[in-house]
């Protein structure tokens, strides 16, 4: 009987201690990132698309942007980030054991990766589309110059799927090519095993932009395969953080809702709204409660700039990809970008 107690009690104090374990992680929100000193953000820096630095050694692109407005969030200052190369397979153990505390670059989610992955879906950061990187022919304009083609994919991906569903839809006999890794699949692709890549288009005209071979030159294709939104994810073991995440990457959306850019921020100082009041740390409970400095926002549209202004910047017209911003408008300029009031 005394056994039997024992057992009992043996088992009860393990499962206390898990729930206790299990409620410390799910509370750490910004325990370990204050602690530490720096905001880790991982990114995909294989290409030069979402981040890479300059001549001068400045991290540039949307990651790197983005990073920032953690960095400022947290510690009141946009220095106090890392940026972290993390492929598409180690998203999940990499937010798991704290390597990166944020992942950024150009992962879609899915619902088998929702239900197997240790990250957990924090916010979207832009909509991408699905499109593919073709050998130049010479006269080739569309898809038709390429029907029977080889195409370079990750294996057992939703990309893959996709392309599978555009062929027999098109009656294209495209031929899937598998590749355990995105960086394989361009890999073979540069190594002319296949005449196309898919990817989003992000990636894709990162590519065209920056890789060159000796012999043939790549273009982006015009046709779009699926639109993909790509998300911000945090380990699944911090709902806290999760949150604290939304709000961040919701701030810059509510700046250009308002009108609010680098050149007018500080008219708005004072406002009786109390969303912008809330958003700008006039009334600081708001973003206190969320462990963050009330006035972060102010410094990071006078530096960085809403959101609009972050991905012309990175992205759009003003950048190298100029990508026409399109589905990543506000909803109110006919977009999908949606902003929250800050209340």
């Amino acid at each position: 009987m005394k056994l039997k107690n024992f057992a009992f009690l043996t088992v009860a104090a393990v499962l206390a201690l898990m729930t206790t374990e299990s409620a410390a992680k799910d509370g750490d929100g910004l325990k370990y990132i204050s602690t530490r000193g720096e905001i880790r953000c991982g990114t995909d820096l294989s290409t030069q698309t979402y981040a890479h630095k300059d001549e001068y050694g400045e991290w540039k692109g949307f990651d790197a942007d983005i990073c920032r407005l953690f960095s400022l969030a947290i510690f009141g200052d946009s220095s106090h980030f890392k940026l972290v190369h993390v492929s598409a397979p180690e998203i999940s153990q990499a937010l798991a054991d704290n390597k990166i505390d944020v992942m950024l670059g150009n992962t879609a989610l899915s619902a088998a990766y929702e239900m197997k992955s240790k990250a957990n879906a924090a916010e979207i950061l832009y909509y991408d589309r699905q499109m593919f990187l073709a050998e130049a022919k010479p006269g080739a304009k569309s898809m038709e110059a390429y029907r029977g083609s080889k195409v370079c994919a990750v294996g057992n991906s939703e990309a893959a799927n996709n392309i599978r569903n555009y062929s027999r839809k098109y009656e294209l006999d495209l031929k899937i090519l598998p590749f355990r890794s995105a960086a394989e699949a361009k890999a073979g692709f540069y190594l002319k095993r296949c005449q196309l890549l898919t990817g989003n288009e992000t990636y894709l005209r990162g590519l065209a932009k920056t890789v060159k071979t000796s012999n043939s030159r790549s273009v982006v294709l015009p046709e779009v395969i699926a639109q993909r939104p790509v998300y911000a994810y945090v380990s699944r073991d911090n709902n806290q953080l999760r949150l604290i995440a939304k709000w961040i990457l919701n701030a810059p959306r509510i700046a250009e809702e308002e009108g609010m850019n680098t050149q007018n921020i500080k008219i708005f100082i004072g406002n009786t709204d109390n969303s912008i009041r809330n958003l700008l740390g006039d009334s600081p409970d708001l973003w206190q409660a969320f462990g963050l400095r009330p006035d972060w926002v102010k410094k990071a549209i006078s530096e960085l700039g809403n959101y609009g202004e972050i991905y012309e910047r990175n992205l759009g017209k003003d950048s190298p990809l100029k990508i026409d911003r399109d589905q990543n408008n506000l909803i109110k300029n006919d977009g999908l970008i949606q902003a929250l009031p800050f209340l």
